[in-house]
C-alpha cells in the first residue's frame, strides 16, 4: 500500500509508518481523527499516532481508556506488535473496531482499523441469546446435553445433567457423554435414529455415572446446529425406578393366572404359553409337540398380517382387539398386548391376551345403554348436569350450557360446581348475588347440602329459573335447571288479573256458570243469565235432564269435558242447541262445575260452509307456487298438488293417493331422480327416514342438476307436510356470489392500494393485501408498523370512539427499513365477535414533496406579484419622467439647431447628453420590468454592458467600490435579447455590490469582455474582490429559491434567472471562487452568424410637407408644444389638443393628414379615442398614431397589439420625431 494512493474505504482506517517508525500517510477513517488526515498530517510516530487514536475510543482490548503515557505506552506495544491476534476496540460512538497490524515491503509498518460494528453486535446478540438459552435450560427441570453429533463432546450441559452424572461439568476440557453410556453402540444407534425423523421420542438407554452406578434413563433427541458443529439435543428422564419396577412386575406377569406366551417373531412359532394360554387357546399336549403358529389362531388372517406389521414397525402393539377361534372351532374375543424382546439371542415376542367375550357383550350393552341415557338427557326440556363425589361435572346437555350462556366456556366435564357457582356470581349472572357474592356463594353451597329441589333464582337479565339439587347413591349429586321465565311472567300477569277477573267475567259475552255437584248455582255471569233467565238448578236448563247427569260423570271420570253437545232452553223457553265445555276444579274446599256454554245452532249450517271452504283450500293449495304433499300418520299419501307432481315428473306415476312415503321415494331413487348410487339406496332411505320424524329443512339436487328446497313439517295428527320449492336459480345465484367473493379476493390481492384488517385490541394481522407487504414489509403484528407504537395507542383510541378515521398521519416504518409519512384511514367492523380494524395507509412521500413543489411555487408566484407590482410602479414613473425629459430633449436639440453661439451650443449638448442619459436609464428600467415575449437581434456584447454599467454604477461608487470594466475591441455580435441580457449583467453586478458590503478588504468589481480562441464564443466576465462562497453551497447556487440572505433580503431566484435566460441564448453561466476569496462568473455566449435585414428609412424631409394638416392631442402643455414646434419647423399646420374630446372636436369640423396622440390621459385617454374615431371617423383612422411614455403595463401593450398602429415611445427626440411623423406620410401617401 503506498501513501500516494491509498484504498478509501468508508469502514477501512489505515496509518503508515517508514523503517524510522514516522508517520507517513493515514486516512481520516482511523476513528475520525482530522489530525491524521493526510492532507494536514503532522510528523509523528507511532506512539504518538496511537495516543490520537485512543482520544476516540472509549475501550481498547477490553479496558476502559485511562489518561496518562503508562496506558498509552501499553496500548501502543499491543496494538504495533505484528504477530499478535488482533486488538478490539469500542469508540465514543458506540461502534467497534479491530485493530492489527502489518509489515510494509519498505521495512515500516502499517496500522489497520476495520470496522466491525454489525459482527461486534452480532456476537453479543449470540452471547445474550446462549445466556438465555442457559437460563432455560438450567432452570428446566430434566437434565439437557448438546453434544457433538460425530465425536459424542459434550458442548453444553445443564445443572440437572451434571447431577444426574455426579460430577461438574468443565466446559474448558473435552468431556464425552459417550464415556457415561453402558452399551457405547447406543449412542450411535440414537445418533442414526436422529437423522430419520425429526425427533426421537422415549428412547430407553442405560448411563453410569461418577459414583459407578448404573441409571435407566428414558431419552428424547433431536438433531441441530450449536456453535456452527452439527449437534445432537439430548434430553433424558431418569427412569431407573420404573425400570425396578417393571422388572418385579415381569416376575408377577410370569406367574399371573392370565393367558402369556412367547413366538419367534420372523416365523410365529410358539415357544412358551402358560397353562392359562392353554386353557383359554385349547392347546393339547399333543400340540405343544406340533410346530404351533399364532397366525392359525385368528379368524382373519388379515388382521394377523396387520398386527404383525405394526409390531414389526413399532416394537410393541397394546390393548389391541382380535376375534380368535380354538381348535374346536368355538370362536372368542380377546385384547392383548404384543412386544418384541431379544431372548437368547433371538428376536421373540412377548403377548398377554385376555378373554373379552363376555366383556364385549356388556359393553355392547353398556354402549347401547349409554347412548340411550344421552339421547335421552339431551332430549330433557330442563338443563340436566351430573356431578360427582368431588362436586366435578360428569356430564350435562347442551341446554344445561345454554341456560348457564355467561359461563359456557367453563361449563366442560371437570368442572368444579362451586367454581362455575363463583365465576356466575363475579360476571354477575345472579341478581340476588349483585355487591354480596360471597355470602351468596356460602348460601348456595348450603343449598346443595340440604338438597333443595325446585328453588327459584332471578337472573340480573330479567330472567327466572328454577333449580333442583338432588343426591346420588355414589355421593354426587344431579343439577336440573328449567327457564321459568315465561312462568314468573304468567304468574305476574295472573296476579294482575286477579283484581279484573270479575270485571272481566261479568263483561264476557260467553255465558260462564259455575255449580256443585248438586247442581247449586254458584255464580253466573250476565251473559248466562241472559242465556238461561234465572233457573235456580242447572238441570232446568236441559230439554232432557238425564244430559246433566251424563255431564256429572263424565266431568267426574276426567275432569273436563269439551264440547259436549245437547239441547237446551233459552229465556223464552226455545230449545237450541248448545256446546258445554266444562271442568271439575276445586274451590273453597270442594268441587265445582266451571261450564262455558255457545249457542251452536247455526254451526249446523255453518258446517255446510265449511265443506266448501275445505273445497276452496284445495284449489289454494293446488294454486301454490310450491309444490305440497300432506302424508298421514302411516306415511301414506293424502294429497298432493300438480305442482309438487311436475318436480316428480319422473315418478310421477306412483304418486297417487294411499302410496307409501317410503316406497315413493325407493322409486324416485331407483329411477335416478336423485344421484344416489344403486348400492346407497338403502343407507340414503334411512336418512330419510330421519326426515320423517322431526322438522327439517333441506337442499336436495336432482340429476338433471335442478336444486330443491324441501321442508318435512309433523301435523297433530301423525302424519306430515312435504312443501317443495325450486331453488335451482338462487343456487345458481349463489355460485355467482361465490364466485363474485372469489373476484373480490383477487382484485384486493391484485390490488395496488395496500389494505390490512388488524384485531383493535392487540394489533395481530388477520389479513394484508400483497401491496401492504410491498410497502411495510411482513410482520405479524400492526405495532410493528409504527416508529413511534404510543401513536398507535392514540389512533386505536380514537377510532374506538368514532368508528371511523379519515386521514390519521403518522410515520411507519418502511419494507426496507426506511420510514416515511402515511395516512391512515380505517373503519372498526365486528368480526366474528371480535373488534377489527379495516385499513388503508396511504404513502403521503409524494405528496409531502408535492407540497414542498408547491410552496415554492407559490413563492414563485408571490415573488412574480412583487414584480408585477414593481412593473407598474415603473410604468408610472416612467410616464411621469418620460413627459418633462421629452421637453428637456426636445428643447435641448432645438436649441443646438438654432442657437448661433458656440458657448450655447455647447451648453444645449450637454443638456441633451444628460437627458440622454436619463432616458437611457428609464428604458432599461421599463426594458427589465416589461413582460414581453423575447425580441432577438444582432446587438453588440459592448453596448449591453454599458448599459448595464450606467444602471448600477451609481449604486456601486456610492457605496465605496471600485468598478472597472475592460472590454475587448472589436468583438462580433450576438444574436440576443439585450434587455434580458441586460437584465443578467444588472444582476450580476448588484450581487456584487451586495458581496462587498462590509467586506474590510480590497472592494473592487471587474467587467471584463474576450474572444474564446478556440470556441469563437463571447466570453463575460464579472468579478468581485469579496469573501467568496463557500463551497458547501457552491454546487447549489444556481437552484431556485437557494438563498444564503436574511429573510427578506433575498429570494434565491436572481441567479436561477440569470442561468435560464442564459441557457435559453444557447450559452452557459459557470462561477469560481477559489479559497484566498472573491469570485468571479463567468458567461459564454456564441457569436451570431446571422445577417439581419433592415429596412430603408427616409431621412430627409418630404418636399411636400408644407401646408400638411396635423392634430396633435396630449394633456401635457409643454409635451404638446414640443411636437407641435418640431413639426411647423418641417412645414406641417400644426393644431393642438388637449384632451380626447377636444380633439373629437376638430375631427368634426375639419380632417387631418396625420394625428399623434398620447395613449394616457385623463378623462378620455387614447384607447377611447381611437374608439370614437373608429367609431365617428372611420377614415382617420389610418392617420392615426400614439406618442406614449406607457408600454410596459399590459393594458397598453394589449391595447397597441390590438389597434395595430405605429407608436414612438417617450422621451421624444426631434430627429426621432420628424423620422416616426416621415415614414406615417410616406405610408399614408
Amino acid at each position: 500500500m503506498r501513501p500516494d494512493n491509498p484504498v478509501p474505504s468508508t469502514h477501512t482506517g489505515y496509518a503508515l509508518f517508514d523503517a524510522n517508525n514516522v508517520l507517513v500517510g493515514s486516512n481520516p477513517q482511523i476513528f475520525g481523527s482530522q489530525r491524521l488526515n493526510r492532507g494536514e498530517m503532522q510528523p509523528m510516530d507511532a506512539i504518538a499516532a496511537v495516543a490520537e487514536a485512543l482520544s476516540h475510543l472509549k475501550s481498547f482490548d477490553g479496558r476502559p481508556i485511562e489518561p496518562g503515557n503508562t496506558f498509552v505506552e501499553s496500548a501502543a506495544a499491543r496494538w504495533t506488535q505484528i504477530d499478535d491476534a488482533p486488538v478490539e476496540a469500542e469508540t465514543l460512538d458506540g461502534r467497534w473496531k479491530l485493530l492489527t497490524a502489518h509489515p510494509r515491503p519498505d521495512g515500516g509498518m502499517a496500522l489497520v482499523s476495520v470496522d466491525i460494528t454489525e459482527m461486534k453486535r452480532a456476537q453479543i446478540a449470540h452471547r445474550e441469546n446462549a445466556e438465555i438459552f442457559r437460563c432455560i435450560t438450567d432452570s428446566h427441570p430434566l437434565p439437557v446435553w448438546v453434544v457433538d453429533a460425530g465425536s459424542g463432546q459434550i458442548l453444553y450441559e445443564s445443572l440437572d445433567a451434571s447431577n444426574l452424572l455426579g460430577r461438574k461439568w468443565a466446559p474448558q476440557g473435552p468431556q464425552f457423554l459417550t464415556d457415561h453410556f453402558v452399551n457405547t453402540g447406543e449412542f450411535d444407534e440414537i445418533s442414526s435414529l436422529a437423522s430419520n425423523t425429526d425427533i426421537v421420542r422415549d428412547h430407553e438407554i442405560q448411563l453410569r455415572n461418577a459414583s459407578g452406578s448404573t441409571v435407566w434413563c428414558s431419552t428424547n433427541c433431536r438433531r441441530g446446529v450449536y456453535g456452527g458443529r452439527p449437534s445432537l439435543i439430548i434430553g433424558v428422564l431418569d427412569i431407573t425406578e420404573r425400570k425396578q419396577r417393571e422388572d418385579l412386575f415381569g416376575f408377577l406377569i410370569k406367574h399371573h393366572p392370565l393367558p402369556v406366551w412367547m413366538n419367534d417373531a420372523s416365523s410365529g412359532e410358539l415357544i412358551y404359553q402358560s397353562n392359562a394360554a392353554e386353557r383359554l387357546l385349547g392347546w393339547s399336549k399333543k400340540a405343544q409337540r406340533e410346530t404351533v403358529r399364532l397366525g392359525d389362531y385368528f379368524v382373519d388372517p388379515e388382521k394377523h398380517r396387520e398386527i404383525n406389521r405394526e409390531l414389526m414397525q413399532k416394537g410393541v402393539v397394546e390393548n389391541c382387539e382380535v376375534l380368535l377361534k380354538r381348535p374346536d372351532g368355538q370362536e372368542f374375543w380377546a385384547t392383548g398386548n404384543l412386544r418384541i424382546v431379544e431372548f437368547q439371542g433371538r428376536r421373540v415376542v412377548l403377548a398377554g391376551i385376555a378373554d373379552v367375550t363376555k366383556q364385549k357383550k356388556r359393553d355392547g350393552e353398556v354402549a347401547a345403554a349409554r347412548e340411550m341415557l344421552a339421547d335421552a338427557v339431551e332430549s330433557l326440556s330442563e338443563g340436566f348436569a351430573l356431578y360427582d363425589e368431588d362436586h366435578r361435572l360428569v356430564m350435562c346437555n347442551s341446554l344445561y350450557r345454554e341456560l348457564n350462556h355467561p359461563v359456557r366456556d367453563l361449563v366442560e366435564p371437570g368442572v368444579e360446581w362451586g367454581e362455575l357457582l363463583r365465576e356466575s356470581a363475579k360476571r354477575g349472572v345472579f341478581r340476588n348475588a349483585v355487591g354480596r357474592e360471597d355470602e351468596w356463594l356460602d348460601e348456595r353451597i348450603q343449598s346443595r347440602i340440604e338438597f333443595h329441589s325446585h328453588f327459584e333464582v332471578p337472573l340480573s337479565d330479567g330472567k327466572w329459573h328454577s333449580v333442583s339439587i338432588h343426591p346420588t347413591d355414589l355421593g354426587g349429586f344431579v343439577v336440573t335447571r328449567a327457564d321459568i321465565s315465561e312462568r314468573k311472567k304468567a304468574e305476574a300477569a295472573e296476579r294482575d288479573a286477579t283484581a279484573l277477573l270479575q270485571k272481566v267475567l261479568d263483561a264476557c259475552p260467553s255465558p260462564i256458570h259455575m255449580t256443585t255437584i248438586e247442581g247449586e248455582t254458584l255464580y253466573r255471569n250476565p251473559a248466562t243469565r241472559d242465556l238461561y233467565a234465572d233457573r235456580p238448578r242447572i238441570t232446568d236448563h236441559y230439554v232432557d235432564p238425564d244430559y246433566s247427569a251424563i255431564l256429572e260423570r263424565t266431568l267426574i271420570a276426567k275432569g273436563r269435558i269439551d264440547d259436549f253437545r245437547v239441547q237446551q232452553y233459552d229465556t223464552e223457553n226455545k230449545a237450541f242447541w248448545a256446546s258445554i265445555s266444562a271442568r271439575l276444579i276445586d274451590f273453597q274446599g270442594r268441587q265445582v262445575i266451571v261450564s262455558n256454554t255457545t249457542n251452536i245452532t247455526d254451526m249446523i249450517t255453518a258446517q255446510q260452509e265449511t265443506r266448501k271452504a275445505n273445497e276452496r283450500l284445495i284449489d289454494a293449495i293446488e294454486s301454490l307456487a310450491e309444490g305440497f304433499a300432506l302424508y298421514d300418520r302411516n306415511d301414506c299419501l293424502v294429497l298432493a298438488n300438480s305442482r309438487y307432481r311436475q318436480m316428480h315428473a319422473i315418478s310421477a306415476d306412483v304418486l297417487v293417493p294411499g302410496v307409501n312415503w317410503f316406497d315413493f321415494l325407493r322409486v324416485t331413487a331407483e329411477r335416478n331422480q336423485f344421484p344416489v348410487p344403486r348400492d346407497k339406496i338403502d343407507d340414503w332411505l334411512a336418512e330419510r327416514a330421519r326426515d320423517r320424524r322431526e322438522f327439517r329443512q333441506q337442499e336436495f339436487r336432482h340429476t338433471d342438476g335442478g336444486w330443491f328446497f324441501v321442508s318435512n313439517c309433523p301435523t297433530r295428527e301423525g302424519g306430515f307436510v312435504v312443501t317443495r320449492v325450486d331453488i335451482t336459480e338462487r343456487k345458481r345465484a349463489e355460485e355467482a356470489a361465490k364466485e363474485a367473493d372469489e373476484m373480490v379476493r383477487k382484485v384486493l390481492e391484485a390490488c395496488p392500494v395496500n389494505i390490512q384488517m388488524t384485531r383493535a385490541h392487540d394489533g395481530k394481522l388477520l389479513y394484508r393485501s400483497p401491496a401492504t407487504v410491498e410497502l411495510l414489509g411482513d410482520v405479524t403484528s400492526a405495532v410493528d408498523y409504527y416508529v413511534d407504537p404510543s401513536e398507535r395507542m392514540r389512533y386505536v383510541e380514537r377510532l374506538l370512539a368514532t368508528g371511523l378515521v379519515d386521514d390519521f398521519e403518522t410515520q411507519l416504518k418502511r419494507k426496507d427499513g426506511g420510514t416515511c409519512w402515511c395516512s391512515v384511514s380505517s373503519r372498526l367492523i365486528d368480526y366474528h365477535g371480535e373488534k377489527v380494524i379495516v385499513s388503508h395507509a396511504y404513502d403521503l412521500t409524494d405528496r409531502i414533496e408535492m407540497q414542498q413543489q408547491l410552496e415554492r411555487q407559490r413563492e414563485t408566484l408571490h415573488q412574480n406579484e412583487k414584480m408585477s407590482a414593481l412593473g407598474g410602479l415603473l410604468a408610472g414613473v416612467a410616464h411621469e419622467l418620460n413627459n418633462p425629459l421629452s421637453v428637456v430633449l426636445g428643447l435641448s436639440s432645438l436649441l443646438k439647431e438654432t442657437a448661433t453661439d458656440a458657448k450655447v451650443v455647447e451648453r444645449a449638448d450637454k443638456m441633451s447628453k444628460a437627458a440622454e442619459r436619463c432616458a437611457r436609464i428609464v428604458k432599461t428600467f421599463l426594458a427589465m420590468a416589461r413582460q414581453q415575449p423575447t425580441r432577438t437581434s444582432n446587438v453588440a456584447i459592448d453596448d449591453i454592458i454599458s448599459e448595464a454599467v450606467e444602471v448600477a454604477s451609481y449604486s456601486i461608487r456610492s457605496s465605496d467600490i471600485g468598478l472597472s470594466v475592460h472590454l475587448e475591441p472589436g468583438l462580433p455580435p450576438i444574436w440576443a435579447d439585450p434587455d434580458q441580457l441586460g437584465q443578467v449583467l444588472i444582476n450580476l453586478l448588484v450581487n456584487a455590490e451586495q458581496a462587498l458590503h462590509g467586506w474590510e478588504g480590497r472592494r473592487t468589481i471587474t467587467v471584463s469582455t474576450r474572444l474564446h480562441p478556440k470556441t469563437g464564443n463571447i466570453v463575460v466576465s464579472v468579478a468581485d474582490t469579496g469573501p467568496g462562497i463557500p463551497k458547501e453551497i457552491l454546487p447549489r447556487i444556481f437552484e431556485p429559491f437557494f438563498t444564503t440572505k436574511e429573510i427578506g433580503s433575498g429570494t434565491g431566484i436572481g441567479l436561477s434567472f440569470c442561468h435560464r435566460i442564459v441557457q435559453s441564448h444557447g450559452g452557459t453561466i459557470e462561477v469560481e471562487s477559489p479559497e484566498g476569496g472573491g469570485s468571479t462568473f463567468i458567461l459564454s455566449l456564441p457569436a451570431s452568424d446571422r445577417i439581419e435585414e433592415r429596412a430603408e428609412t427616409a431621412e430627409d424631409e418630404l418636399p411636400n410637407s408644407t401646408g400638411i394638416a396635423c392634430l396633435v392631442v396630449d394633456d401635457e402643455e409643454e409635451v404638446g408644444e414640443l411636437v407641435a414646434e418640431v413639426l411647423r419647423r418641417d412645414g406641417f399646420k400644426v393644431t393642438i389638443a388637449r384632451s380626447g374630446e377636444e380633439a373629437l372636436l376638430h375631427l368634426q369640423n375639419r380632417t387631418f393628414a396625420l394625428i399623434l396622440s398620447d395613449l394616457k390621459m385623463p378623462n378620455m385617454d387614447g384607447r377611447g379615442l381611437f374608439n370614437q374615431i373608429a367609431k365617428l371617423h372611420p377614415a382617420e383612422l389610418d392617420r392615426l398614431a400614439f406618442l406614449t411614455g406607457d408600454t410596459i403595463s399590459p393594458d397598453a401593450q394589449m391595447f397597441l397589439r390590438a389597434a395595430k398602429r405605429p407608436y414612438l415611445e417617450k422621451p421624444i427626440k426631434p430627429n426621432e420625431l420628424r423620422s416616426f411623423v416621415s415614414n406615417l406620410v410616406n405610408n399614408n401617401t
